[in-house]
């Protein structure tokens, strides 16, 4: 499995909106540098296997 795809294969990985990921990143819940990371070419990639981890540690909020 890749480690980092670029956001758009996240996109259709995932089923998850751009709205969704903008608003993980603005609030914090995902970080730079481990769930993303924005390269010097301006191209963000997502860490499948921060996401993953988070994903399984995350608690539902009702």
């Amino acid at each position: 499995m890749l480690k980092w795809v670029k956001l758009n294969r996240y996109y259709e990985l995932s089923g998850d909106t751009q709205d969704a990921f903008y608003s993980k990143k603005r609030k914090g819940i995902w970080r730079e540098g481990n769930q993303f990371r924005t390269a010097a070419d301006g191209v963000t990639w997502v860490n499948l296997e921060a996401v993953n981890s988070w994903a399984e540690k995350s608690k539902h909020i009702a």
